[in-house]
């Protein structure tokens, strides 16, 4: 009888740990880690035998990590193998806690056991993925994220986690579709949408770099396919603005002007406070020879962007043609004043080309000497004195301030780097024979 009595004493034992065993799962499910916990505290007090024993440490241990009480966790899940030795959720959960502390070895080689006795565990494939992400194997991970889809090919989460490597090794397209799986399979998972935003946003910026790569080749058939191709890869506002502008820009070059004009508005229809297209529609403008509506958009670009002196020096050149010479003036000193907006390669010829106007111009409205002089030294420092024209420039620059003995050493220095007996030689001496009669030199055209 006595046997007996025991026997069912153990045997109610048991089914009190097996229920609230499933109290303790039910309420992990819902997240009430404390309860769950407090639940298997009670039921590894009654009689369970070692595996259920294991499991409920490694449920525990579970929770522990839910909590991010990884070191509690860890003890749990060690005495969860003592007990019952290749389970693999124990292996798991442990690889888990290991990845919290950065013991990234431990939790590869706790994955890759659960994987050897289980070759189909999910948990473990995705676990592994995040150890070779932290060991910036990302094409290990990527695969491992596959493994684990195809363990549960319904698993929302997993397709947005692989989406995110993709994004990490540049895999711009491949990210997009892991996204967009994501996506069909749990609509509301937010993480998926900004995943696949950011992958187009970073596919459509690497296209378009693409096209600026292919346009200053001048290979702009190809870089019309990398701007297009960038445009359907769903870029936001500002970006599409940019693309359209750079689309304009190629467009204007294979001579499609009207094409070119439908993408400079759209651009600008989308981002009104962009003013390099308001620049280069106004570039287009001119060269449609519409210069009432080049002249408009330099100024909104300048009206953006007050210190951008292309605008500055290309409206200018509309004034001039225009006779519209005080204002021609204004551009060209405003240039000057901000020509650290100019690329250094196009500085000094653009500093010449201006320092020239304001020293020979016929018109007094036009000149200013001492601009004149300033932008043509910068010029000369900027080529270390080499361009015989730019000294040519320098030296009226000074004879129109009545510096002419500065203006005729100068002018010296420009001849003797000057070749032979060429056009741009006896020009040069003219001007001289002008400075050594006390006269400054004024450009007829």
């Amino acid at each position: 009888m006595a046997g007996t009595s025991l026997a069912v004493c153990c045997a109610i034992s048991f089914q009190r740990g097996l229920k609230l065993w499933d109290e303790g799962v039910a309420a992990a499910s819902r997240g009430d880690l404390d309860t769950a916990i407090s639940k298997y505290d009670v039921a590894l007090r009654t009689k369970m035998g070692a595996r259920y024993a294991g499991i409920l440490h490694s449920n525990r241990g579970l929770a522990y990590n839910s909590k991010g009480l990884l070191d509690r966790a860890l003890l749990d899940f060690a005495e969860a193998l003592r007990l019952h030795p290749g389970l693999v959720e124990a292996y798991v959960g442990r690889s888990f806690a290991y990845i919290g502390k950065g013991e990234i070895e431990k939790a590869l080689s706790d994955t890759n056991e659960a994987l050897r006795l289980d070759p189909n565990s999910k948990d473990a494939y995705h676990n592994r993925a995040i150890t070779f992400l932290n060991q910036r194997k990302v094409g290990k991970a990527i695969a491992d994220f596959g493994e684990a889809i195809r363990c549960d090919p319904d698993n929302a989460d997993l397709y947005a986690e692989r989406g995110n490597a993709f994004l990490t090794d540049g895999q711009y397209a491949s990210a997009i579709a892991s996204f967009e799986s994501a996506i069909r399979i749990s609509p509301w998972l937010s993480a998926a949408y900004l995943g696949r935003d950011f992958a187009w946003e970073k596919r459509a910026y690497e296209l378009l770099n693409e096209g600026i790569k292919a346009a200053s080749d001048r290979k702009y058939d190809e870089a019309m396919k990398f701007y297009t191709g960038a445009l359907e890869s769903h870029p936001g506002i500002r970006n599409r603005a940019v693309i359209l502008c750079n689309r304009a820009t190629t467009l204007s070059y294979l001579k499609r002007r009207e094409e070119s004009a439908r993408d400079y508005d759209e651009a600008i229809r989308l981002d009104p406070n962009f003013f390099q297209a308001y620049y280069n529609r106004a570039i287009n403008y001119r060269q449609r020879g519409q210069m009432a509506e080049a002249v408009q958009d330099f100024t909104e670009a300048l009206r953006l962007n007050p210190k951008y002196a292309p605008a500055y020096v290309n409206r200018a050149a509309i004034y001039l043609r225009q006779k519209k010479l005080d204002r021609a003036r204004a551009d060209w000193l405003n240039a000057v004043e901000n020509i650290e907006g100019i690329e250094l390669e196009r500085r000094p010829q653009l500093l010449n080309n201006i320092a020239w106007q304001l020293a020979t111009s016929p018109a007094p409205v036009c000149r200013d000497d001492k601009t004149a002089i300033r932008a043509a030294t910068q010029a000369c420092e900027l080529t270390n004195w080499t361009r015989s024209d730019f000294l040519d420039t320098l030296a009226a620059a000074y004879a129109e301030a009545g510096d002419f003995a500065s203006a005729i050493a100068r002018q010296n220095q420009a001849i003797q780097l000057a070749r032979g007996s060429s056009k741009e030689n006896d020009d040069m001496k003219q001007r001289l024979r002008l400075y050594q009669q006390q006269k400054p030199y004024r450009n007829a055209k």
